[in-house]
């Protein structure tokens, strides 16, 4: 028997991409539309037993970030953001106020190596969650359970399937799950999830079966794109052809190496930069790194070489600090 194919969305939104269907899918899995290769066992052998030149650099130097610890969340006046380590954030923009990838501790098999630069109970008032796969280190159970009970107005709103999965957990969300290019509003402020180069499997048997992406976030004046999990691919491009001003582009930078294993899925400081600029963003803003060891580069790596490379090529950039308050302006 062939492939069946069928085209997956959710009919109750807009979509952006007048000639998008929804997202293909190959006897119900999800696949990336420029590079379908995924990790498999074969694969994962062969990083872990091949030798790693950055091995004394990992023992040996410290990674010891600056953290501000945040107890409540008075300091935060208008449209800011937190970083929280890895890909986790807290967002407030045109009133509404996000989280992002909340990790707020270790995860199965992998320690959390940067401290949770806040009390867990003060994220209150939180009216969306934003998730951008299933994986561990982005989705994590614990942490979202803490933040469905401190919050039970929240919304949830996700790639498609990955909405079932946490509401089997949570039955009361809110759920809005999205296919790419599709939008949700909610008056001024809008959600768009969109493209990323990934894939998904959290279980044995379910990779694929949960879509993956990347979030357009915009409101007051002010558009911010968050890459997700991502490979570099032509996607960048493409978004920028539906956004045409973009002020902050949060991009991955670490877990990329050894570049032969992780570069369909894990984009580089250097492609990282040049995916910001594919978006034609104002401000680039590094993220997924410094929190989990995931990869052979130390986890001092991926910030010391995106700001190196970005004061080579002149692009504006920001690098929060643990719990740093950012404020977020339009830019023009």
């Amino acid at each position: 028997m062939g492939e069946r194919i069928t085209f997956r969305r959710n009919e109750g939104l807009r979509s952006i991409h007048p000639h998008w269907r929804g997202n293909p899918t190959v006897n119900g899995k999800f696949f990336n539309r420029q590079h379908r290769w995924k990790p498999g066992m074969g694969s994962v052998l062969k990083w872990r037993f091949s030798p790693n030149p950055q091995r004394k650099e990992k023992r040996t130097i410290k990674w010891n970030p600056k953290v501000h610890y945040l107890t409540s969340l008075e300091k935060v006046v208008g449209n800011s953001l937190i970083w929280l380590g890895h890909n986790s954030f807290f967002l407030q923009l045109a009133g509404k106020r996000l989280m992002i990838d909340p990790v707020y501790g270790s995860i199965p098999f992998v320690k959390r190596r940067s401290q949770f630069p806040a009390d867990p109970s003060i994220f209150r008032q939180i009216d969306y969650l934003l998730i951008s796969h299933d994986h561990f280190d982005h989705l994590d159970k614990p942490s979202v359970a803490r933040l469905v009970a401190d919050n039970p107005q929240l919304k949830l709103f996700c790639g498609l399937n990955t909405g079932a999965l946490i509401k089997s957990w949570f039955p009361n969300l809110e759920v809005i799950e999205a296919a790419w290019y599709e939008q949700y509003v909610d008056g001024d402020f809008r959600l768009t999830f969109l493209p990323a180069q990934h894939w998904s499997k959290r279980g044995v048997s379910d990779g694929g079966e949960r879509l993956w992406g990347s979030f357009m976030i915009q409101g007051d004046g002010i558009t911010i794109y968050n890459s997700g999990d991502t490979g570099y691919a032509r996607h960048f491009e493409e978004i920028a052809g539906f956004f045409s001003h973009i002020d902050y582009c949060m991009v991955g930078i670490g877990a990329y190496k050894p570049r032969w294993f992780m570069k369909p899925n894990h984009i580089s400081p250097y492609d990282a930069l040049t995916a910001s600029a594919d978006l034609h963003a104002k401000v680039t803003i590094p993220m997924h790194y410094g929190t989990f060891d995931l990869s052979d580069e130390p986890l001092f790596d991926p910030p010391h070489v995106f700001a190196a490379e970005a004061k080579k090529r002149g692009m504006p950039v920001i690098i929060p600090e643990l719990g740093e308050i950012i404020k977020l302006q339009p830019i023009r």
